[in-house]
């Protein structure tokens, strides 16, 4: 970014896109007022509990590995104290002259005029909110996000949110808030199977036969063993396991 060539502060930036396949480019760019001071990152794994009748202990069964949670959180201040935050059109992508006012802003000595009134952050906060959490009417979904930080990315989905208001004008409108966030992180179904390349001899496969395919070669490379197409061709209640049909799908169950 170029105002982080010239020695300014990269603010974190959260991406909304339209879908969840993160093709297109984002819809809306967020760029934080304030960079959070810390961030919790959770994992976890999720088991399927089993005990025996008579037993104390509890059989955990692997189920999966649930998508990482990070936290933040987000201060919104109309104070004046601190230069505002931004929401950009598209990718958010900054022009020399954004990258001056960014160094105009961050110069500028902090002065309020006591004879006006400061803002509130109700409308900056529900904006925010309105981006992170809002429903899409025609997918039926809530938004999709890229938090962009330093090094540090994800794509993911927004889990919770809590606002608390912490400095009030004297009619009572909020002027500062800290809003804690709470993302998943989510993959594209498609993306996620390429990657995690379930090719497990414990897990149903099907394949659709091609030219020249043998089933004893296709039983070798699932099982890691020929020996099981015979169990193969029972199962798909195959007359022969010589020749298999060009298009024909074969079911090859898990080992037991």
């Amino acid at each position: 970014m170029i105002s982080g060539l010239l020695g300014i502060i990269d603010k974190m930036r959260i991406e909304v896109f339209p879908t969840r396949e993160y093709i297109e480019p984002p819809k809306k760019t967020i760029f934080v007022q304030l960079n959070p001071e810390k961030y919790t990152l959770h994992h976890s794994v999720n088991f399927c509990e089993g005990q025996a009748i008579g037993t104390s202990g509890t059989d955990l069964t692997f189920n999966k590995i649930e998508g990482e949670e990070v936290s933040f959180d987000f201060v919104f201040d109309s104070s004046g104290v601190v230069p505002p935050g931004k929401i950009k059109d598209g990718n958010g992508e900054e022009s020399l002259l954004d990258a001056v006012g960014d160094i105009a802003n961050a110069i500028k000595p902090a002065m309020v005029n006591p004879f006006v009134e400061v803002e509130t952050v109700e409308k900056d906060v529900e904006e925010f909110k309105k981006l992170l959490m809002g429903y899409d009417g025609e997918t039926h979904e809530t938004s999709y996000l890229r938090i962009l930080w330093g090094g540090y990315s994800l794509d993911c989905r927004l889990k919770t949110m809590e606002i608390e208001y912490t400095l009030f004008r004297k009619d009572g409108r909020p002027i500062r808030a800290k809003v804690k966030c709470t993302f998943k992180g989510t993959v594209d179904y498609k993306v996620m199977i390429a990657k995690e390349n379930k090719s497990s001899p414990d897990l149903t496969h099907e394949r659709m036969a091609k030219m020249n395919d043998k089933l004893t070669v296709l039983s070798e490379d699932i099982y890691q063993n020929e020996n099981y197409y015979i169990d193969v061709a029972k199962n798909n209640r195959l007359l022969t396991f010589r020749k298999l049909d060009v298009g024909q799908k074969i079911q090859f169950p898990p080992i037991k």
